[in-house]
């Protein structure tokens, strides 16, 4: 009984340091808050971008060397939200447009790049949708998924990014899990019917063969649309292949786990009327372009790339669509557009092609 008062005693010794530091927390948050609405004033007197990337990357640097004991991802965390919180206090809400609805994959691409707080995520039907608000400054940001290990480039991104006036702004990968989704209680003996997209059908092909050979499999516009369905429907005979995100969105079970046949993983891009001021040492340039329809054009524009010592990350052809076997060269390279050597490369580039243009300069994820 003696401990236990003693542990009691100093346990509680703890939680009061625990509050009075909480309580130092909340009045540094209170100025900090104060100084941004100040910040927030001048920057709207003086017309400048509300955004500003740079400045909230090198925050997150400069505190992130400064943490002894938590996790970065964490110290990370937590700052997004304050950043993200002080955007709200400015009136200066980013606005992320995303396929949806919520719990796509794309929907978590959003999450990964854009903190919470401050930002408001807009749900869209389709890739136009998105690239149309972008252009109408209906939203300041969209997110698209480009390129996945399974099926490669997303054509319907491509072709806008072709077609449009923005640029790529930024990327990040994310593996894709699939999930049984169902409702809480179900059992597997109990599923008859799977809902999902095709595409999730075809990564969890074996699996289902396998455990579910009898259900009927029944196609919907997305993975979050096949579980915002299941707890819709609330009935135990139904499921749904999906995140683990969407499962905890709408409250469901997820029965088994990580069941695709292989290994997945998907590259979203970050779209924008404005390149990324943001630059590090590590960047990477999307570009597109026709070469001339005389032998060795593509050779010659690989070996600028290649005599200037600049690492090819990935080049593949698509139609034109406006020429009968016109072809268009999609290339992403290591290197900086400001750099003199890729400037050198990209202006040797021209002799030998009709037309080309640079997607966008980004930190290479």
């Amino acid at each position: 009984m003696e401990k236990d008062k003693q542990y009691k005693k100093e346990l509680e010794k703890y939680r009061k340091q625990i509050d009075e530091i909480d309580d130092k927390l909340i009045d540094l948050l209170n100025q900090r808050g104060n100084i941004v609405l100040k910040i927030g004033s001048f920057k709207k007197e003086q017309h400048m971008d509300t955004y500003q990337q740079v400045r909230e990357k090198q925050i997150l640097q400069r505190i992130k060397n400064k943490s002894t004991i938590f996790k970065s991802a964490n110290i990370e965390s937590i700052w997004n939200e304050i950043i993200g919180a002080s955007k709200a206090i400015q009136d200066t809400i980013v606005k992320v447009g995303y396929l949806g609805p919520m719990g796509t994959f794309t929907h978590q691409a959003a999450l990964e790049l854009f903190p919470k707080s401050g930002t408001e995520f807009l749900p869209f039907n389709t890739p136009v949708e998105i690239f149309e608000n972008v252009e109408k400054s209906m939203a300041d940001f969209g997110v698209l998924p480009i390129e996945n290990t399974l099926q490669g480039t997303v054509r319907d991104t491509l072709d806008l990014l072709i077609d449009k006036e923005l640029v790529i702004y930024g990327e990040v990968e994310l593996q894709i899990t699939q999930n049984l989704i169902a409702i809480k209680g179900a059992e597997l003996s109990d599923i008859k019917n799977i809902f999902s997209h095709p595409q999730a059908f075809a990564q969890v092909r074996s699996w289902i063969k396998a455990n579910l050979p009898k259900a009927i499999l029944i196609d919907v516009s997305s993975t979050a649309e096949a579980v915002r369905r299941i707890k819709k429907l609330n009935d135990k005979t139904y499921a749904a292949i999906g995140t683990e995100f969407s499962s905890e969105l709408y409250d469901l079970d997820i029965m088994h786990a990580k069941i695709e046949d292989s290994i997945n993983f998907t590259r979203f891009l970050v779209i924008s009327k404005q390149e990324n001021p943001l630059k590090s040492e590590n960047m990477k340039t999307s570009v597109v372009f026709v070469t001339k329809h005389v032998p060795g054009a593509l050779y010659w524009v690989l070996k600028i790339f290649s005599d200037a010592d600049i690492n090819l990350l990935k080049i593949e052809s698509r139609p034109s669509r406006k020429g009968r076997w016109e072809y268009i060269f999609l290339m992403d390279f290591e290197g900086n557009i400001d750099d003199d050597r890729v400037k050198k490369a990209l202006e040797q580039m021209k002799a030998n092609v009709i037309w080309h243009k640079i997607l966008g300069c980004y930190p290479l994820d």
